[in-house]
């Protein structure tokens, strides 16, 4: 009896097994209604962006798939294309004749929206009648989508300011949405609203700044692998002596500029002073009057020739030195 029991007990468990393999294998979609006018295609693209840098990146090999829109505005994606883990997409249409891959950012005609999702999400997008399209529209079945957009908004608020000139003021409340945002990346339950969160933020100069944050961050998502955290890890520093590398390679290409530098300088110099020695006797006194300010007609009374023999030997001093004024002349570095 306890043989077979423990038998079926088995089948049991392979039969869980199996049932919630194939529940895992579910694939989501995102629907929904889009209110659009004639001018615009009746088709909705999804595009795949790998890492937050590329988040406006126009091309035709990021678009994943694309679904119909019908003549009542509905839609519904497929989203067997997309990762099982956490992703960040970009729905957009685009206006009768245009390419798929256009992207109009900033204007009346703004034709995108963002979304985070992974294979089995099941999002409904709906919008209205207002411009752009997708600026109020509703999302449903991503509760942390209100937090993505909190973070745009929250991000863009130090520059609907009117700050009247006042860089102090300007940088304080800069310094405060950094904290804010800070506040979002740390409570936020999806790894990658979280980092979005971070990548709102002047991270590489805030690391500095307070590096313990980013170390406990990094410490908290230490199991993300994805292409967003691997692209974040590479910019900032953390526990590798990366830093220290860093401030060893600024230092040496510092010191090897400035060498650079100095060894032009001396070559400038030393080529101006090749040029002087080609100046005649006569040359080299005009010149040195001319570098204690004496006018034409001055040097004229002192070496006691004509005017325009002094304007000649002016030019040809000009000439050989490759100067184009008294000003050059005067500040012109000699040994």
């Amino acid at each position: 009896m306890n043989k077979i029991l423990k038998n079926t007990l088995v089948i049991l468990v392979l039969i869980l097994c199996s049932q919630t393999k194939v529940f895992s294998k579910n694939t989501g979609q995102i629907s929904g209604k889009l209110i659009l006018d004639d001018t615009w295609e009746r088709k909705i693209y999804v595009s795949y962006i790998k890492t937050f840098e590329k988040e406006y990146a126009v091309s035709n090999d990021i678009i994943i798939t694309s679904a119909i829109i019908d003549s009542l505005g509905y839609f519904k994606i497929d989203l067997t294309k997309v990762p099982d883990k956490w992703s960040l997409l970009r729905l957009h249409v685009v206006k009768k004749d245009v390419s798929p891959n256009s992207l109009i950012i900033g204007s009346s005609d703004e034709n995108f929206i963002f979304l985070i999702a992974q294979r089995d999400s099941k999002i409904e997008l709906f919008n209205t009648e207002g411009i752009p399209i997708f600026l109020n529209t509703r999302i449903e079945g991503a509760n942390y989508m209100k937090t993505f957009n909190h973070i745009k908004n929250l991000s863009n608020y130090p520059n609907s300011i009117d700050y009247e000139n006042s860089i102090i003021e300007k940088e304080f409340i800069k310094e405060v949405v950094s904290e804010k945002l800070k506040v979002v990346a740390d409570t936020s339950s999806n790894s990658l609203v979280s980092l979005y969160a971070i990548y709102h933020i002047d991270f590489q100069t805030d690391y500095l700044k307070n590096p313990e944050f980013y170390k406990t961050y990094l410490s908290k998502w230490k199991n993300e692998n994805s292409s967003y955290f691997k692209s974040f890890r590479q910019q900032l520093p953390f526990n590798n002596g990366s830093t220290n590398n860093k401030n060893i390679n600024y230092i040496i290409i510092l010191i090897i500029t400035i060498s650079i530098l100095f060894i032009s300088l001396l070559i400038y110099f030393k080529k101006k002073n090749q040029n002087i020695k080609k100046l005649s006797v006569q040359e080299r006194k005009i010149f040195n009057l001319i570098r204690n300010g004496l006018t034409n007609k001055e040097i004229s009374a002192e070496c006691n020739i004509e005017l325009s023999t002094v304007k000649s030997h002016v030019g040809s001093i000009y000439s050989k030195l490759k100067i184009k004024s008294r000003k050059e002349a005067i500040h012109l570095k000699t040994k």
